[in-house]
């Protein structure tokens, strides 16, 4: 079977990574030369990536409303790999391309062609957005567990464990570098910091685009996690008389987040 793969950016030439050996990898990019590297580290074949068996797009989100009008009467299998759904479900009708929604719930701060991993993917989640033997087939060969789910319900999950993150991540660092002590604060950044502050090092515009297209459910989230922020704020404030109450809820948070540790892949 063929794979086309429109993209060779991190997702997609991870892709072509961990699918190569499997299946035969077609791959484009508009940087000549990120296609020239592809093609001499052997990640992807010569040859025109729509007339695959299964198309994967895997173009940044504001690109997929004219790649999907080119694609118009495409009759393949073609799936994507936007980290939300119904926006691009909806282009895709308008261009009438019968989509297959795909988002791989994996990803690094890091971004391009040079942060290409094989091992990206490896035990993560892939959303679809309905059964495809074909697609599901590719999905586990690159390692990962396909997930299927209508668009709506995507979005408003992961607004909350992925697009709700990067935003209080970016809030986070930006409450610290207004103090005026910032500068020496840094100097006493530790694991902790960089835990909470390492997807604000991630792409604006990819992060700007993913709340373009969600921004229902992500401002629900955003609002859930404000009142959660007050309700901590409120228990401190009040001393020591509330350290129970306080303590009940860390353990709460504890609780709750212990069992997903090897879930967590980053999407």
């Amino acid at each position: 079977m063929r794979v086309g793969i429109v993209g060779l950016g991190l997702i997609g030439a991870s892709l072509a990574m961990a699918l190569r050996g499997t299946f035969r990898v077609l791959g484009t990019d508009l940087d000549p030369a990120v296609l020239e590297a592809a093609r001499a580290a052997g990640l992807v074949e010569p040859g025109d990536p729509l007339a695959a068996d299964v198309v994967v797009l895997a173009v940044p989100i504001p690109a997929l409303p004219s790649v999907l009008a080119g694609l118009r009467g495409h009759s393949g299998l073609v799936t994507d790999v936007a980290s939300t759904k119904v926006q691009v479900m909806a282009w895709a009708q308008r261009a009438g391309v019968d989509l297959v929604g795909g988002h791989p719930m994996c990803g690094s701060e890091r971004s391009g062609f040079a942060a290409a991993d094989s091992s990206l993917f490896l035990g993560a989640p892939w959303v679809l957005t309905r059964a495809e033997p074909r697609l599901e087939a590719v999905v586990r060969s690159a390692g990962a567990e396909p997930v299927v789910m209508d668009a709506e319900r995507h979005d408003r999950l992961v607004a909350g464990v992925s697009h709700a993150a990067f935003c209080c991540s970016a809030a986070y660092v930006l409450a610290l570098a207004g103090d005026p002590e910032w500068p020496e604060a840094r100097r006493l950044a530790g694991p902790g910091f960089r835990d909470l502050s390492r997807l604000a090092a991630g792409d604006p515009s990819l992060h700007l685009a993913i709340v373009g297209t969600n921004r229902g459910p992500v401002v629900e989230r955003l609002r859930a996690l404000e009142r959660e922020l007050a309700r901590l704020r409120e228990l401190i404030e009040a001393g020591e008389a509330a350290d129970w109450q306080l303590r009940q809820l860390l353990e709460r948070a504890r609780q709750e987040r212990t069992p997903s540790l090897e879930a967590v892949h980053g999407g």
